[in-house]
């Protein structure tokens, strides 16, 4: 979950949209090659490479992240709606809503959301959720998608 955190989702991303994480991988490693790791040491190394968006308590910490998914006992369900909308010209508007429950109110989740375009499914980004709540968003695409997707991949544990 930390890397799918962590991907690079901006548009015109160059190279490897995994780096953070893997940087941040090597770090831990780096760190603990001679001595013994734990949870915490873990936390510290993902604290130093989290990304802006990771940041919700706006202290430096993960420790919403590591309450929920290490010491804490939720799993959410997550529900998917999503239409496609002529944007003008050969561009398209999908309007995604995620709603996410079974969790309690300070909850929160970046869900990834993918799309099929024939060749595979492409990640588009990640949508915030918090608490039991619906979120919607807006991708703005070059092409109409044949199927939209959430979590494709199990990147987020949910029910």
């Amino acid at each position: 979950m930390l890397r799918s955190l962590m991907y690079n989702d901006e548009q015109g991303a160059t190279g490897n949209r995994d780096q953070a994480f893997i940087d941040m991988m090597h770090d831990f490693m780096d760190s603990h090659r001679d001595s013994l790791a734990s949870t915490e040491s873990f936390k510290a190394i993902a604290e130093k490479h989290m990304t802006k968006q990771m940041d919700l308590q706006q202290n430096g910490r993960l420790d919403w992240f590591f309450g929920e998914w290490v010491y804490g006992t939720e799993v959410p369900r997550y529900r998917m709606k999503y239409d496609v909308q002529p944007a003008g010209g050969m561009n398209v508007k999908v309007r995604v809503e995620i709603a996410q429950s079974e969790v309690g109110e300070n909850f929160a989740m970046f869900v990834p959301v993918f799309a099929d375009f024939g060749k595979g499914m492409v990640r588009l980004g990640q949508v915030g959720v918090a608490g039991n709540a619906t979120r919607t968003a807006i991708f703005h695409l070059d092409q109409a998608p044949k199927k939209v997707a959430l979590n494709v991949y199990k990147d987020v544990l949910e029910r």
